[in-house]
């Protein structure tokens, strides 16, 4: 490849994306407004309450959300759900206003509560008869089951924990779970000649069209190794032979523990238990209220083809298990689509579509301009959404604020249910679905700009970390672990523009002091082609115009730490280590294709160590417009930055006439060794001072650093491996002999053993015993390979021990007596401590022994605090 630069190749392999179309909403009249009035607070209890009562104390406390949802709510009002309490298949309709500064609040009682109301959206099911095979059956719509489950269920649960739904081939089956397309005889046909004979009608497919998309088609029939779909389908090759996909929603893929099925046709769930017929209620299942597209949920704020909502509180409330969205917009608002919502503290999980989705049409604007919005100056802070299959958090949302919240596990293969990752079952535009966080862009006056994301914590993030399509956002603080872990072709964060550089809708966005882990950029299931991982950092992608990335960390990426595609910005003071850690030949940072300037490159430490990785590629040299004090650091390859051919840092200086006064790495390793270099980070919020254990460090200027690393939230540091401290490492322990009967005058002997087990004397040895008041006339006896005094104050002893060399060890022995009234007194702690003025590194230096009150006891019992 050294012929091949490597960011032309890099693009050469990324698709390029389109957004969707928007979909028009449906007119309706306008709905009347609300005039703040009193203050009142409801209190609501699914246990103790009845809604015959007046709600105004949790004594007289309503006990449905039905009841919530006929309230005719005032500015100032609040409703609040009993801690603990549970409302089954009940949507809570936000539908009245409140005020600046008198907001209506629906949350929780009493105040300060840790188990939060719980507004779920599934109902057990009961009577389970033997189907055979370890398969059982329930029918929804008879015996206790009967009005539960109007249109059927989309997810099981079993203590709490969703079950996969059945699936062929199943997940530990081989290439994550995808079979292999080996025919395309139409774009309705597939061939698999591994596709068991089964009649597969009514099943459902989810097709690896490409890395970036997964799509779902129905299956009308099949015929031998053939599957005819209800609609047609295409794959990135035109062809989709090599392509993976997996079916499920089929009685016959039934045959691991916990799989399911349910039929819509016999209203009957089936499920693979080789425990026997489940309990009746021990499983539960996702309500599916409505069959129409609307969007719909656990919280709705606003009414659907009504008047949106204002000043809306929404805290500290468990949404679980819902069929669509946890808390969501409707689909349609008729003239305006409000804001100052504040959505906190809330935990929401195992919902099949997104966790937060504040995305609605407004059909008869009162600007006059129609579109998708997401409310203006809204606040969605320290919630955490856990499970969502289509999107963590989906907003069209301007001029707000994200802070603090846990997105995690959003769109993973094995939760899938019918509905995939979304997209319905004819649409193919699925690129998005699966972002932890998506910004949408529809109207660039009334969408997705000028919005701040900071604090936020992704983990386990089907598609992209963060999505972003709109103009003066703000990413800051934020930590991203293995992004892009169902899809490929993705990043910990991407910008995505539109048109052209100068049109876009994308520009002045600040990408500042993140931390982006582990992109994995998973290919399961995609043709030979396209099957190495393909996972960015920062993706700033398609006409992303002024982008200024600072301080950001960006570790393990299996591309590109960051690329910059037909996007221009500034690059400074970030660190990029071990990026490009797959198999393709990438660079730490990536610009292209010429034309496209990032304006200020300085202040970068890019540290690659693969030996497919480089530190910089760029299309062109003038891809840089301004290049220095950058660290090109990568232990065995001189030539790591990629220009027009592989050059070192000397021969880049000499043709670039930048980075005079970068650095390059200034020690080699053999390639297969085990890098001497580790890169440390802080994701916390606090400063942390990291314990570097015996070995020594050197920095990038190979400043000396030993014993510990201290760093600010969101720093971090690469550091070299300079050989071992020899220092002391002192430990002690204590133990007891005797019988214990809480009889005044019973004997005691303790033992403190102490030993240096380093690499270096210690010196200025300080042994301390603290015995616990309860323990009188003790005395003491030093081995002596110790020796030393010991100064008594009350029943604290100290010793000054001599200097203790390499492997010293010895004891010291006291005798007392107990003397307490058994009745007053619970425990006895006696504490001991050793320390030394050289430096020591382990800090295995305290023991505490406690005796228990009350019983006869049987010495020893050893606590030990390291």
């Amino acid at each position: 490849m050294k012929g091949i630069s490597g960011i032309v190749l890099c693009m050469l392999l990324i698709g390029l994306f389109f957004l969707p179309d928007p979909v028009q909403g449906v007119r309706f009249g306008p709905g009347a407004g609300n005039v703040a009035l009193a203050s009142v607070t409801y209190y609501v209890s699914s246990f103790g309450g009845n809604d015959a009562n007046d709600g105004l104390s949790p004594q007289t406390a309503f006990r449905t959300i039905a009841q919530v949802n006929s309230l005719n709510l005032q500015a100032g009002d609040a409703v609040l759900f009993k801690c603990g309490d549970v409302w089954r298949a009940e949507t809570l309709q936000v539908a009245h206003s409140g005020a600046a500064g008198s907001p209506i609040t629906f949350g929780s009682y009493p105040a300060g509560c840790s188990n939060q109301p719980t507004l779920s959206g599934s109902q057990p099911i009961a009577g389970w008869i033997d189907e055979g095979g370890h398969v059982y059956s329930a029918n929804l719509s008879g015996g206790a089951n009967t009005g539960r489950f109007p249109n059927g269920i989309n997810q099981l649960f079993r203590d709490g924990q969703r079950l996969t739904l059945g699936r062929w081939p199943n997940l530990n089956a081989g290439d994550g779970g995808y079979s292999t397309v080996d025919g395309y005889t139409a774009s309705r046909d597939l061939v698999d000649n591994e596709l068991p004979a089964e009649n597969w009608a009514g099943a459902v497919i989810h097709l690896k069209a490409m890395r970036w998309y997964i799509v779902n088609r129905r299956v009308s029939s099949s015929s031998g190794t053939t599957l005819h779909l209800e609609a047609d389908t295409s794959c990135w090759t035109g062809t989709c032979v090599g392509w993976g996909y997996f079916i499920n929603n089929h009685l016959k893929t039934l045959d691991q523990e916990g799989e399911w099925h349910y039929d819509d046709n016999s209203k009957k769930v089936y499920v693979y238990s080789s425990g026997g017929a489940p309990a009746n209620d021990e499983l539960e299942g996702s309500v599916v209220l409505r069959t129409d597209d609307r969007y719909w949920g656990g919280v709705v704020i606003g009414q659907d083809y009504g008047s949106a909502v204002s000043y809306v509180v929404i805290e500290n409330l468990e949404i679980k298990n819902w069929y669509l969205n946890g808390i969501s917009t409707p689909t349609n608002y008729d003239v305006d689509d409000g804001g100052n919502w504040v959505i906190r503290h809330n935990t929401i999980r195992d919902v099949d579509d997104t966790g937060i989705k504040l995305a609605v049409w407004v059909y008869a604007a009162q600007d006059g301009i129609n579109g998708w919005r997401g409310g203006r100056q809204v606040e969605v802070s320290d919630n955490v959404v856990d499970g969502a299959n289509h999107f963590g958090i989906d907003v069209y949302s301007r001029e707000s604020v994200f802070t603090g919240n846990e997105i995690r596990n959003i769109g993973l293969v094995q939760n899938l249910g019918k509905s995939g990752l979304g997209c319905g079952y004819t649409g193919s535009n699925c690129t998005e679905n699966g972002d932890g966080i998506r910004i949408k862009l529809d109207l660039v006056s009334r969408s997705a700009y000028g919005n701040q994301l900071q604090y936020n914590r992704l983990d386990k993030i089907a598609y992209n970390g963060i999505d972003v399509f709109g103009p003066g956002n703000i990413f800051e603080y934020n930590f991203i672990r293995q992004a892009c872990i169902t899809k490929g072709d993705c990043g910990g964060l991407r910008t995505f523009g539109r048109d052209s550089l100068a049109a876009t809708d994308v520009h002045d966005i600040t990408i500042r002091n993140n931390i982006i882990v582990d992109t994995i950029g998973n290919t399961d299931g995609a043709h030979s082609a396209y099957r190495p991982l393909f996972g960015m950092g920062l993706y700033i992608d398609h006409y992303s115009r002024d982008v200024q990335v600072v301080g950001n960390t960006i570790v393990s990426s299996t591309i590109g730490g960051i690329l910059y595609q037909d996007s221009t910005g500034v690059i400074r003071d970030n660190t990029l280590y071990n990026n490009a850690s797959g198999t393709l030949y990438c660079g730490q940072v990536n610009v292209g294709p010429e034309g496209y300037v990032v304006s200020e490159f300085t202040g970068n430490i890019l540290y690659g160590l693969k030996d497919n990785a480089q530190t910089l590629s760029l299309s062109s040299q003038d891809n840089l417009a301004a290049s220095n004090y950058n660290y090109f650091f990568h232990p065995w390859q001189a030539k790591n930055i990629d220009v027009n051919g592989s050059k070192t840092l000397q021969e880049w200086q000499a043709y670039s006439g930048k980075d005079a006064l970068s650095k390059k790495n200034w020690f080699t390793q053999n390639p297969g060794e085990t890098p001497l270099s580790e890169v440390f980070y802080n994701d916390s919020l606090l400063p942390v001072t990291i314990n570097l254990g015996y070995k020594k460090y050197l920095d990038l200027d190979q400043n000396e650093v030993i014993h510990s690393l201290s760093l600010q939230p969101f720093e971090s540091r690469v550091l070299i491996q300079n050989g071992e401290l020899s220092v002391p490492d002192l430990t002690v322990a204590k133990q007891a002999q005797g019988q214990v009967d809480f009889a005044p005058g019973e004997p005691i002997t303790f033992t403190l053993s102490v030993e240096n087990q380093g690499t270096a004397a210690a010196a200025g040895v300080v042994l301390t015993d603290s015995l616990s008041p309860a323990i009188i006339s003790a005395t003491w006896q030093a081995s002596p390979s110790l020796g030393g005094a010991a100064v008594q104050t009350g029943t604290r002893y100290v010793w000054n021990l001599p200097d203790l060399p390499v492997g010293a060890a010895g004891t010291i022995t006291l005798t007392g007596v107990l003397s307490f009234t058994p009745q007053a007194v619970l425990a006895v702690v006696n504490q001991v401590h050793i320390s030394t003025t050289s430096v020591e590194m382990d800090y295995n230096n305290n023991s505490a022994l406690v005796i228990l009150g009350g019983a006869k006891l049987y010495l020893p019992l050893i606590m030990r605090n390291r």
